[in-house]
């Protein structure tokens, strides 16, 4: 199996398994984001997956889910 970083960064994810993944698809990321909700949506994953409208609420989400005791990426 070949992957490329953006791919191996989605595969590690998946291994790790977090509670919330808040992502916002923009170069040079999109390819994690793609492949992470590939993940969650052939339930290879049971993460919440909660696309965001920007880095910022990205960032809003992680923290919230974190406080809440939430593993999140």
């Amino acid at each position: 199996m070949g992957l490329n970083g953006d791919e191996a960064v989605a595969y590690a994810t998946k291994q790790v398994n977090p509670d919330v993944v808040a992502a916002y698809p923009i170069t040079p990321q999109t390819i994690i984001v793609e492949r992470y909700s590939e993940y969650v949506a052939d339930g290879l994953v049971d993460s919440e997956f909660v696309a965001v409208e920007s880095e910022h609420s990205a960032m809003s989400c992680s923290v919230g889910a974190s406080a809440a005791g939430a593993r999140a990426f």
